[in-house]
């Protein structure tokens, strides 16, 4: 049994709620037992908090490479190709 407190990074992202709800539905790491994420307008962004318990077998560094992630942008309207 793994004890201690779960492991966490947070952000304030420049994209809307519902934006970043499809993107968390459609990452299965971030739909993996022992995650959490928590989604909060802020501003002109949402806070994104991304949490793992102990034993989930995530680190700091891979919660953070998930964030990145989020973070992203997803379309780019203006590229030609």
């Amino acid at each position: 049994m793994s004890t201690g407190s779960p492991i966490s990074v947070s952000r304030t992202l420049v994209k809307s709620e519902p934006e970043l709800a499809e993107l968390v539905a459609s990452e299965p790491r971030l739909c993996a037992d022992g995650v959490e994420v928590t989604l909060a307008e802020k501003g002109f962004g949402t806070r994104v908090v991304i949490a793992a318990a102990p034993g989930s077998g995530f680190g700091e560094s891979d919660l953070e490479v998930l964030l990145d992630a989020l973070a992203k942008p997803q379309k780019r309207p203006f590229s030609s190709g």
